[in-house]
């Protein structure tokens, strides 16, 4: 496709499982995810499993854009792999490792094309990729914070003990 993204983040104090609880988390999204404006399930699904359709939209640097994925995989508390359907063409993917006691490594990866083609020309600029990649990396640090702050993030639905 195009150029792929790619990240990672070492997040201390939480487990593969609390990672992975949180990536499944969608309508808490936002609250992390710089750039992520709006997450929702489609087709009445009401969590995040293999054949389910999300929406979200991204919003930086004036624009907007609605993009619509397919969830392909989901290994717990491993792997979430996506396809695009509507907005971008293309894949992505979460990985979640064990890196030492009480210690994770999310990883991040996305190839994509984004529709229209005006839109694609103008995101793969070397101003507007930095944009996205500096988003994507203040997003996973967020989140590493959340996980790492006892009580600090617990997905939707979930009771404090």
């Amino acid at each position: 496709m195009n150029r792929p993204v790619r990240a990672s983040q070492l997040v201390s104090g939480t487990t593969r499982e609390e990672t992975f609880a949180a990536l499944l988390d969608v309508p808490r999204f936002p609250e992390w995810s710089f750039g992520l404006s709006r997450t929702r399930l489609l087709d009445g699904a009401t969590k995040l499993e293999e054949g389910v359709s999300m929406e979200f939209a991204l919003s930086a640097v004036g624009f907007t854009h609605e993009i619509v994925s397919i969830i392909t995989v989901i290994e717990a508390p491993r792997v979430i792999e996506w396809r695009y359907v509507k907005g971008a063409v293309g894949s992505g993917g979460w990985k979640v490792e064990e890196a030492g006691p009480d210690t994770v490594r999310m990883a991040f990866w996305t190839d994509y094309e984004v529709k229209p083609a005006w839109l694609n020309r103008i995101s793969h600029r070397s101003f507007f990729r930095g944009v996205a990649e500096d988003l994507l990396r203040r997003s996973m640090r967020r989140l590493g914070e959340r996980l790492s702050e006892a009580g600090d993030y617990r997905p939707s639905g979930s009771s404090s003990s």
